[in-house]
C-alpha cells in the first residue's frame, strides 16, 4: 500500500459473507485494511485475515496497525482478531495499540480473549451514536445500533475533511437512512448479503442497499460482504446498474481491490 502521508486506501482483505461462503472461502473474509495516513486501522479481521495480509503484494505489515475495530462479532468478523493482536503486538512482548469493539466481543461470551486483551495498550466499548473515538489522526464514530443478533455498530472515520463510512451487517430499519446521511460520507463501504430475502434474515438485500445508497448519497459506494446469490447475480453487474441509475460511483469490490480514496473522488470533482 502506498505510503503518502495524506492518503486513504481501503484493501479488501475478503468480500465474502455469510456461512456457505465464507465456509468454502468462495471469496475470502480477511476484512478491510484501511490506510488514514500514516495511521493504519484493521476493520472486522474474519477468517484467514493474518493470511491475506501477509500475503497481498507488498505485504501488510501488522506490526504497523494503530488499531483493530470490529462491527460485531459474529466470526466471520472477528475470528482472526486473537491472531491479529498477537501478530500486531510482537507476541504480547510489545504491548501497543488500540481495539475497538461492542462490549459483547470483550466481556460475557467474549470473541477477544481475556489473555490478547492485556496485550494491548487500549481497549475502547463501542456504543450507540457516540465518539469521537481516537485513533493517531482519524476520528471514529458509531452508528445507532443496528438490527442483528449480536450487538452491532456501522462505522465512520474522519480524516483531514473526509469521512469514510462504513455499514455492517444487519436488517434494514427506519432511520438508518437518516443516520447515515447525516455524517455525510465521502465513501460508503455497504455489506450486501442477500440478493433477495427468501428467508427473513438480518441483512440487507440488494434493493434495501440501493434505497439506502439512493438516500445517503455518499460520492462513491462499495458494495461487498456477498452470499451466494448476491454473487450469482454478478456483483460489478448490479453495481453499474446502480451506477447508471442514481447517477453515484458505485463499485463491487473483490478480493484484493485497493481503493484509492482520494484518487477515486478526485475523478469525480474533475
Amino acid at each position: 500500500m502506498a505510503k503518502s502521508v495524506g492518503v486513504i486506501e481501503i484493501l479488501f482483505l475478503g468480500t465474502g459473507g455469510a456461512r456457505f461462503v465464507v465456509a468454502r472461502q468462495i471469496r475470502a473474509s480477511g476484512g478491510m485494511w484501511m490506510r488514514f495516513g500514516r495511521t493504519q486501522i484493521h476493520v472486522d479481521p474474519g477468517p484467514g485475515a493474518l493470511v491475506r495480509a501477509l500475503s497481498h503484494l507488498p505485504p501488510c505489515n501488522p506490526r504497523e496497525l494503530s488499531a483493530i475495530a470490529l462491527s460485531h462479532k459474529h466470526l466471520d468478523h472477528s475470528n482472526d482478531v486473537n491472531v491479529m493482536i498477537e501478530a500486531m503486538t510482537s507476541g504480547g512482548f510489545k504491548r501497543r495499540v488500540t481495539v475497538l469493539a461492542p462490549i459483547d466481543a470483550i466481556e460475557g461470551e467474549h470473541v477477544v480473549l481475556p489473555y490478547a486483551q492485556r496485550f494491548v495498550e487500549r481497549i475502547e466499548i463501542l456504543r450507540a451514536s457516540d465518539g469521537p473515538y481516537r485513533v493517531g489522526d482519524v476520528e471514529i464514530f458509531t452508528s445507532v445500533q443496528h438490527r442483528h443478533a449480536v450487538e452491532t455498530y456501522g462505522l465512520h472515520f474522519r480524516f483531514e475533511g473526509r469521512t469514510v463510512s462504513y455499514l455492517p451487517c444487519g436488517r434494514f430499519f427506519e432511520g438508518l437512512i437518516d443516520d447515515y446521511r447525516a455524517h455525510a460520507p465521502d465513501v460508503l463501504v455497504i455489506n450486501v448479503l442477500r440478493y433477495e430475502d427468501g428467508m427473513d434474515v438480518d441483512h440487507l438485500t440488494f434493493a434495501q442497499a440501493r434505497e439506502v445508497i439512493k438516500g445517503v448519497r455518499p460520492g462513491v459506494a462499495v458494495l461487498q460482504h456477498f452470499g451466494t446469490k448476491m454473487l450469482e447475480a454478478n456483483p460489478p453487474r448490479l453495481a453499474a446498474e446502480l451506477e447508471r441509475e442514481l447517477g453515484t460511483r458505485v463499485i463491487a469490490a473483490h478480493d484484493g481491490f485497493l481503493l484509492d480514496v482520494d484518487t477515486e473522488l478526485a475523478a469525480l470533482a474533475g
